[in-house]
């Protein structure tokens, strides 16, 4: 909860709308950050949306994922995407910033990353043409998930630069977690 928060706030944003259908985590949001997220993206009036310069969002990923139905934009989860396009047409943020899962770019033959490509596209925005997948583990986090991002840019800003990432080599084990100074184990 809130990941896309702690990234931009680290670099100078700030963060004036929120945005979660699960009760519980809104009451987690609103105590880390002070600000309580609305309840349902789909049914929001969008006008009351504060002016802002970059969209952040993580929409539902269980319409996409190999571990659900994939039904897609079949499934009204996954319709949470066209709701996000409202909100950028309304809006006309700067930059966006998507993410979901690494499935999205194969999801329905590829029809999946072809629609949301043309879709942002006829918003007036750049987006890379090929996806950006991320592993958390290549950035020291010891985890295996993998990410699709997409980066978008308002077309009248300029061309997406070209965007490279380097793997990071992990520094730490769980070893160095659990183990004490002497080599004993510091949880049983």
């Amino acid at each position: 909860i809130g990941g896309f928060h702690v990234a931009m706030s680290q670099l100078g944003g700030e963060c004036v709308w929120a945005c979660d259908i699960d009760e519980k985590c809104r009451n987690v949001y609103e105590k880390n950050f002070n600000l309580k997220p609305e309840k349902d993206l789909t049914t929001f009036d969008i006008e009351n949306i504060p002016d802002f310069d970059m969209l952040c969002a993580g929409f539902p990923c269980q319409p996409f994922s190999k571990a659900g139905a994939q039904l897609g934009f079949e499934d009204d989860r996954g319709n949470v995407f066209f709701a996000l396009c409202r909100i950028i047409k309304h809006h006309k943020p700067k930059y966006i910033v998507l993410e979901n899962v690494k499935n999205i770019t194969s999801h329905d033959k590829g029809n999946t990353w072809k629609t949301i490509h043309h879709h942002v596209n006829e918003l007036g925005y750049h987006i890379q043409d090929k996806p950006i997948v991320l592993n958390a583990l290549d950035f020291n986090v010891p985890q295996y998930r993998e990410r699709v991002f997409m980066l978008c840019k308002r077309k009248d800003l300029g061309e997406l630069p070209d965007l490279k990432f380097e793997k990071v080599v992990l520094t730490q084990t769980v070893k160095d977690v659990i183990v004490n100074d002497e080599g004993n184990a510091k949880f049983k």
